[in-house]
């Protein structure tokens, strides 16, 4: 999962500087996923859906037994699915289907960030009661809640900018997987 958060970072960012025919302050990071470089960035999508179907499975089974979040779990595997979808629409441009594919592209790209957010939620607010998982916790609800907010702030307030208000959205569910990953390492460190 480490690694699928920082292929993805890495991907995006670089994708920010090199695509000079696009403003970053405006565009959505789905802009980036034709053109130059969108082959790499639907590849990042593609691995870090995978990343977020193994986070369904090892988030239940790192959580204590009493504290367990089934629909946690479905909601990070429902984001899984949608991912690809994302990524995979735009390829649809200029054909017969673009209608359908932008309609699908803009569903799944909702259903991925609200079904991310409210399993981050879960997760995190579980985990601050779970005693294993004492390292930092208060930064995974922290951060859940940041990125709560801010997806309502992108829903809701269309007078900033776009591309800026989703990228930060993005940033802030990275910064949380990153700290999902260093808590699901630390604890499977701790049953060694």
């Amino acid at each position: 999962m480490a690694f699928a958060t920082l292929g993805f970072a890495l991907t995006a960012c670089a994708l920010q500087w090199t695509r000079t025919d696009l403003d970053p302050m405006i565009m959505p990071l789905s802009a980036y996923l034709h053109g130059p470089g969108g082959a790499w960035l639907r590849g990042a999508y593609d691995l870090m859906a995978s990343a977020l179907a193994c986070l369904a499975w090892a988030s239940r089974h790192a959580t204590r037994r009493d504290l367990r979040s089934g629909l946690a779990s479905a909601l990070f595997m429902v984001a899984a699915l949608a991912l690809p979808v994302v990524a995979a629409t735009v390829l649809y441009e200029g054909t017969t289907s673009e209608n359908l594919a932008r309609l699908l592209h803009g569903e799944a790209a909702q259903a991925t960030f609200l079904c991310l957010v409210v399993g981050m939620l879960l997760v995190s607010t579980r985990w601050l009661r779970d005693g294993r998982m004492q390292r930092n916790r208060h930064v995974g609800v922290v951060l859940a809640w940041l990125a709560f907010v801010q997806m309502w702030v992108l829903a809701l307030w269309k007078g900033l900018p776009q591309g800026l208000m989703q990228k930060t959205l993005i940033a802030l569910i990275l910064c949380w997987l990153a700290w999902v990953a260093r808590q699901l390492w630390q604890r499977s460190a701790s049953r060694d």
